[in-house]
């Protein structure tokens, strides 16, 4: 079952590189830049514009797209009516009780524990660690080295950004920002960006 992986900007190479580690055939990419048509990434070729995914023979489709905002516009995009994989990198730890929604990334030394919950399309990426019943929003984005206690919350779109600690049973808002290197010790609205130790927002 050949594979289409749609963008093909540094976060597509990451899926890309997880796909071949676990073996799966991949048929290439597609992305709205036309710069970038007909280059290759990792052996595999940049075939079009993410509206020719169709005429490219692919049986599935993964999510190559780092932006939550565009990730969600092209999961509309592209309808949920094609078959949307997960990409999983052979190296994540994740509890068999975990629940992993449509089109969910886990990169390289991602730890997911017991009972967590990430929703369509989000990305738990390089070294995160998200512990148990925490519950992640679609198109959230949980950076490299970011690490999550048990029960947090943290809603659609939001992204915690690299290096970023949140303490247990926070709820952090959807469309949020949460700044590199952040410790969140209380819950954080929609729609802020949140930085510093502990971590305030601009509305304050």
């Amino acid at each position: 079952m050949s594979i289409l992986i749609i963008g093909a900007g540094g976060h597509a190479k990451v899926a890309a590189d997880i796909l071949q580690r676990c073996g799966q055939p991949v048929r290439g990419y597609v992305d709205d830049d036309a710069a970038l048509w007909g280059q290759t990434r990792l052996g595999l070729p940049v075939l079009g514009g993410i509206d020719t995914y169709a005429q490219h023979a692919a049986q599935s489709f993964v999510m190559g797209i780092g932006g939550n905002a565009m990730r969600r516009a092209l999961a509309a995009r592209v309808g949920l009516s094609v078959h949307w994989r997960q990409a999983i990198h052979p190296s994540a730890i994740i509890a068999p009780s975990t629940h992993l929604g449509v089109g969910v990334l886990v990169a390289a030394g991602a730890i997911i524990n017991p009972d967590a919950v990430i929703g369509d399309f989000a990305i738990i990426n390089t070294g995160a660690s998200v512990d148990h019943d925490c519950v992640i929003g679609a198109y959230a984005h949980i950076a490299p080295g970011a690490a999550l206690a048990g029960g947090v919350q943290v809603g659609e779109g939001t992204l915690i950004g690299i290096g970023a600690r949140v303490i247990p049973y926070k709820r952090i808002g959807a469309w949020a920002v949460i700044g590199a290197g952040a410790v969140v010790v209380r819950h954080v609205p929609d729609s802020v960006t949140a930085m510093g130790v502990p971590a305030r927002w601009t509305t304050e």
